[in-house]
């Protein structure tokens, strides 16, 4: 027998399940646009593990957000990273600031060079971009002889506009862009000495692999300001002389000293101590031996396998390194 309200009832169903799932569009419609609008507003990425390993940044191997510090009487930039990394490179002084001018904000056309595609911002180092290019492709060159091993890819090389002039560094490994934020008034050399830093972090990466994101802070910052080398010396002939005039100037931590909360001095000295004790093992014991303990940490500064490696704890290398630097 028919019953009208059983045809009620199924026209009731089929309402409702068409509103369902019209709502179950509109939901999905709307977390897509604020998916979209998320990603447009967060862009470009905050510092990651990826930038743990560029001189410049406050947390590790690392971005770094340094000021300008002193190194054996030479004034010396602060350096940040991305997979990030912060460090302090000495000032050349031979080379004069460029003068200020004003900055706008727009982005020049990006240099596509051999190993990298360099930006720099509008109104920065105008006049001086072309020498900039061959300054920075003059230091690639320089660490990747003294890292050891090039470029996997090509990558980004960024020179940002920094109205605080706070000059500092940042390495996104893992999305292939380093970046140094500095100004007019800031010596184009000193710029390049924080990119230097930066670019060793990326030869990291590509040497490593993933396991460079969560290296032990001694090695992945030290292996940077090392590989670095007279960009970062100040005119000292290596990191074993420089961490000796810092030692006897009264400043030296022991190495697995964690500088949070130290301030921006012990970070730089034991940035300086780290490539110095980097120089020593490569010297000492191999560069095999080096680059299997790289893989092997936690990224806090001593949580790398040096008995493993070397068969002998930290705490031991670490006295046969002080006597390494009166040697």
């Amino acid at each position: 027998m028919y019953d009208p309200r059983d045809a009620y009832s199924s026209s009731s169903e089929a309402r409702g399940s068409l509103r369902e799932r019209l709502t179950l569009r509109r939901l999905v419609s709307i977390t897509a646009a604020l998916i979209a609008l998320s990603l447009l507003m967060s862009w470009p990425p905050v510092p990651s593990s990826s930038a743990k390993y560029s001189p410049w940044s406050n947390n590790q191997p690392s971005l770094l957000q340094a000021s300008v510090a002193q190194a054996l009487g030479n004034s010396a930039p602060t350096i940040t990273s991305a997979a990030a990394f912060a460090i302090t490179v000495p000032t050349l002084a031979s080379v004069d600031p460029a003068p200020s001018s004003a900055t706008p904000t727009l982005t020049q056309p990006s240099r596509l060079l051999d190993s990298f595609t360099l930006i720099v911002d509008d109104g920065l180092y105008t006049g001086q971009q072309d020498a900039l290019a061959d300054d920075l492709k003059q230091a690639l060159d320089y660490v990747t002889k003294r890292f050891g091993s090039p470029p996997s890819s090509h990558f980004n090389a960024v020179v940002a506009r920094e109205d605080s002039c706070n000059l500092h560094g940042v390495a996104h490994t893992e999305e292939r862009t380093v970046q140094v934020s500095t100004c007019n008034d800031i010596a184009r050399s000193r710029a390049v000495a924080i990119m230097a830093h930066e670019f060793v972090h990326q030869l990291a990466q590509d040497r490593y692999g993933p396991a460079h994101l969560s290296a032990d802070l001694i090695l992945a910052e030290g292996v940077a300001t090392w590989g670095a080398g007279e960009y970062w010396l100040g005119g000292q002939p290596d990191f074993r002389a420089f961490v000796r005039g810092q030692r006897d100037s009264g400043v030296f931590y022991p190495l697995a000293t964690d500088y949070t909360g130290k301030g921006i001095g012990a970070m730089n000295a034991l940035y300086y101590q780290w490539a110095s004790f980097v120089d020593f093992l490569i010297t000492t014991y191999g560069r095999a031996k080096f680059d299997q303990l790289y893989v092997s940490g936690q990224g806090a500064p001593g949580s790398a396998d040096y008995q493993g490696v070397y068969d002998k704890p930290l705490n031991v290398l670490e006295q046969e390194w002080q006597a390494w630097l009166d040697a």
